[in-house]
């Protein structure tokens, strides 16, 4: 007998931040400040930033069988000495509980988009997903400009959280420059403290448990 792919389950918990996983320290509002490790003319530069990352809890997503909870985010960087968004970025955190798996979806505003995939236990601190140029699952698609002169060859983030109201990551992402011998290893360090609570899905009920 064929699987059947249409029929969405019947009972769906609505309260997204009780079913999140490991995505459920997540959910709020942070900041910090990290250290970008980016390619130059001459080869590697150290430069400090400011970052706010927002999490917001989304409802349920279906996919016939298939349910998803997630995260919708928006991250903005600021170089420390300047006022123009150093790095904006915009995307989904989702965890399906059935397979243990792990999605992140990213789009930045200079013609790239991502898709990392992972696993992890419900209940883990710690957890990576990554991405591959060419992956038909977990991919990268870059426009003509990042492609010819700063190609994503790999993208991989760390995510570590570090107690109720804090949460460190670690982001690398390989680059294939042209005159750069090797590839590039373009690193992202943080550590995030929360400055605002989680807010609920707009299904969740707004009585009882």
């Amino acid at each position: 007998m064929a699987q059947d792919i249409f029929t969405e389950p019947e009972d769906v918990d609505l309260e997204t931040l009780r079913n999140l996983g490991p995505l459920a320290p997540l959910a709020g509002a942070w900041e910090g400040q990290g250290l970008d490790t980016h390619p130059v003319a001459d080869g590697p530069e150290d430069e400090r930033y400011r970052e706010r990352i927002v999490f917001e809890p989304i409802d349920p997503q279906l996919n016939g069988p298939q349910l998803l909870y997630g995260l919708r985010y928006h991250v903005h960087v600021n170089k420390l000495d300047e006022v123009p968004t150093f790095h904006d970025q915009v995307g989904y955190w989702l965890w399906e509980p059935a397979t243990r798996t792990l999605i992140q979806t990213l789009g930045i505003p200079r013609g790239l988009v991502a898709q990392a995939m992972g696993t992890s236990s419900a209940d883990s601190q710690h957890f990576t997903v990554k991405a591959v140029l060419g992956s038909a699952q977990a991919g990268i698609v870059a426009a003509p400009f990042l492609h010819e002169n700063f190609r994503t060859l790999e993208y991989t983030i760390t995510i570590t959280i570090e107690g109720r109201d804090a949460f460190r990551y670690e982001q690398t992402t390989l680059l294939q420059i042209p005159g750069f011998p090797e590839p590039f290893r373009h690193i992202d360090r943080n550590q995030l403290h929360r400055i605002a609570p989680a807010q609920r899905n707009p299904a969740a009920p707004t009585t009882g448990s």
